[in-house]
């Protein structure tokens, strides 16, 4: 029994001294390993928010002023075919004629 305690006394020095010499070293992959669980649990938020956006409903129209595409339901219409991201981009299309 005494000699197993002592055969671990032994160890436990051996990998005290392993780790002091090797501290930097060390502390560099803990810091690397935080780095990877933040980005890992910042990718599950993000994923998180794609899969909580509602989706859209019925079909998509592009805004001739800015370019935008919106749904048909949210967008502004002007006639029959022509519509609108929203009224800033009609002010400033009637604007330019």
């Amino acid at each position: 029994m005494k000699e197993a305690f002592f055969i671990l006394l032994v160890l436990l020095v051996l990998a005290g001294l392993t780790a002091y010499r090797y501290r930097k070293g060390i502390g560099a992959f803990l810091e690397f390993w935080r780095m990877l669980r933040t980005v890992r649990e910042q990718s599950r938020g993000n994923e998180k928010q794609i899969r909580e956006e509602p989706s859209v409903a019925g079909p998509l129209v592009n805004c001739p002023k800015c370019g935008k595409w919106v749904s048909e339901d949210e967008a502004i219409r002007l006639g029959r075919t022509t519509f609108y991201c929203s009224a800033n981009c009609l002010e400033a299309s009637t604007k330019a004629r």
